[in-house]
């Protein structure tokens, strides 16, 4: 199996068929360059509607693997899927956003150019619901890119393509909100970096993302919460220490920072 395309659901109700719709013509687009796809459905505490949904669209027109789960986590739900998956790779797709049609075969196309390890993403997002706007993912190969970046803003969103194996060695952590840790794309984003992976846009690729007044990213917004505690920054001043060493005259401040992100990014 080369991919399997994962649609997690909540309380989506009859705006999950568009993201069907949308999941199963990129899904048709990249059985049509000869790759085997599955489609795994993630129901964690749907409600009747949403549940309702997805097994009309299984019965009438596709065959999805449904599980229904109990966790009020999306980071808990995406580890699942991946334990679950057959496919070599894995996409993540929200039950109220839609993937471009060329989505799965156009990232699976990158990934079996470039031997790195590689999270991808979508070249743009359009936002649209409670707030309307556009956003473009950087690539961490542009030479604007700064590692530092990822201190005060998640660079990419989480319906992301990526290898199945890397999702179960790094799974993302549980969201615990009444004690301010939330953003699990986030973390799970920095620990991708600190682990030596890298990740990149996949070009003329788009997904559209819905914003709804009250949810998830709303309420860790209203919270203040963090992303649990990461490695990246610790090996980052480690890098930046060793050059010191190495470099007794080197100075200090943020060219010196940039020097050692640069070195970081070296070693990948």
């Amino acid at each position: 199996m080369d991919i399997t395309a994962v649609i997690t659901a909540h309380d989506e109700g009859l705006l999950a068929r568009a993201s069907l719709l949308s999941l199963r013509e990129s899904v048709r687009q990249a059985r049509a360059i000869g790759l085997l796809v599955e489609i795994v459905v993630i129901l964690d505490r749907a409600d009747s509607l949403t549940r309702a949904v997805f097994c009309d669209f299984s019965r009438n027109r596709e065959t999805l693997q449904i599980y229904s789960v109990d966790f009020g986590d999306p980071g808990l739900a995406r580890n699942f899927a991946a334990e679950n998956a057959r496919g070599e790779w894995i996409a993540f797709l929200d039950a109220d956003d839609i993937w471009s049609c060329n989505w799965l075969a156009a990232a699976q196309t990158a990934a079996r150019s470039d031997f790195r390890e590689i999270v991808w993403h979508p070249e743009v997002n359009v936002y649209f619901g409670s707030r309307s706007h556009l956003f473009c993912h950087i690539d961490m190969d542009d030479p604007d890119f700064r590692i530092s970046q990822l201190a005060y803003a998640n660079a990419w969103t989480a319906l992301c393509f990526a290898r199945t194996g890397l999702v179960r060695e790094l799974p993302y952590p549980r969201s615990d909100l009444s004690s301010g840790i939330g953003y699990e794309d986030w973390y799970w984003n920095m620990e991708v970096v600190s682990a030596g992976a890298i990740h990149k846009i996949v070009p003329d690729t788009s997904h559209a993302i819905r914003r709804r007044g009250m949810s998830v990213v709303t309420r860790t917004n209203a919270l203040h919460c963090l992303p649990p505690p990461t490695r990246l920054f610790r090996q980052i001043l480690e890098t930046r220490q060793t050059r010191a060493a190495v470099t007794p005259k080197v100075q200090h401040g943020a060219a010196d920072l940039a020097a050692a992100e640069d070195s970081f990014l070296d070693a990948r």
